[in-house]
């Protein structure tokens, strides 16, 4: 089985056009299909669903498609371990961000760190999608808000908070909550199956349930619903920072909710020796934060990124 063969099958998967991965490989779609072909022969499996329109991946697929991306990228570890000998930081790093975090502060800082290392690529995903390192062959995730025990490492990039906001118009119609367990009288805008929402902390953690009137995916979406006073929304800080300072979103609960461990985090993948790409990219990421200081980088805040041994469950990493 070959290796330019699997990564015809993860390009075609990821972007389901072969003349899109022909351009992109420098192949004809011909060959790029007569490539598929082969690979279904030797696998004795049918890894697309063709039409004269368009191509879909199958279950079969799918699973295999699990495997070859930790083979590709296993094979850009072992090559990049190798170049690494030389002392400057090669290969490709795969990134994913969530969607607010990612398009305010991980894609601005993409482009001074591209022109600093002319020999590293990045793919930076935006998605509140939850993706796993281990899985999917994610080098680092950036995640925001309070981090769960893992086998995963994560890296400190600055400060936050979370907060339970309001559009002032929401909150004129049906009042401010002055406890916790208020929330479950209130319409709420839930990010995902989130189906409540914790206050306090240790010992005297409570769980509220909640009363989705709107459920999303996208924490973007969830904004705008916020700001358009169609219910209460959890979520950072940094995220809504603009709209607190304008005064369209109001936080409330404040009292309530425990931030001893928020903040934006680096995770990557631990007892796998770090690659110099990653660690280069860490330190600009940690220094980008600090720096910034225009609306609404709260980045001054940063705490200089220190490891710690926290990160969302290796499962959802």
């Amino acid at each position: 089985m070959d290796i330019q063969d699997l990564l015809i099958f993860s390009r075609v998967a990821a972007l389901q056009n072969l003349s899109a991965v022909g351009t992109e490989l420098g192949l004809t779609p011909g060959t790029i299909s007569k490539r598929i072909q082969a690979l279904e022969e030797a696998l004795a499996v049918r890894l697309f669903e063709r039409t004269t329109r368009s191509i879909r991946i199958t279950e079969e697929g799918t699973r295999f498609l699990g495997y070859v991306v930790r083979v590709l990228h296993e094979l850009d570890q072992a090559r990049s371990s190798m170049a690494a000998s030389s002392g400057k930081p090669v290969g490709k790093i795969k990134i994913s961000a969530p969607q607010v975090i990612g398009r305010l502060y991980i894609a601005p800082a993409v482009p001074a760190f591209l022109e600093a290392y002319a020999d590293i690529e990045v793919q930076l995903d935006i998605t509140d999608r939850q993706v796993n390192l281990h899985e999917e062959g994610y080098d680092i995730a950036i995640r925001s808000g309070a981090l769960n025990d893992s086998t995963l490492i994560a890296k400190r990039l600055a400060t936050d908070k979370i907060v339970i906001a309001a559009a002032p118009s929401y909150l004129a119609v049906n009042g401010t909550p002055a406890t916790p367990e208020q929330i479950a009288e209130h319409k709420c805008l839930a990010l995902g199956d989130a189906w409540s929402w914790s206050f306090g902390s240790g010992t005297t953690e409570t769980a509220i349930r909640i009363a989705a009137r709107l459920r999303s995916d996208s924490s973007e979406v969830l904004r705008i619903a916020a700001m358009a006073g169609l219910g209460l929304m959890r979520t950072t800080e940094l995220i809504i920072a603009d709209e607190l300072a304008a005064g369209q979103l109001v936080s409330v609960l404040s009292h309530a909710v425990d931030n001893s461990s928020t903040g934006i985090y680096a995770l990557y993948v631990s007892g796998r020796h770090i690659m110099p790409r990653q660690r280069v990219f860490l330190d600009h990421l940690a220094d980008w934060f600090r720096v910034q200081r225009r609306s609404p980088e709260a980045a001054s805040k940063s705490s200089g990124g220190h490891d710690v041994s926290a990160a969302a469950s290796a499962g959802r990493g």
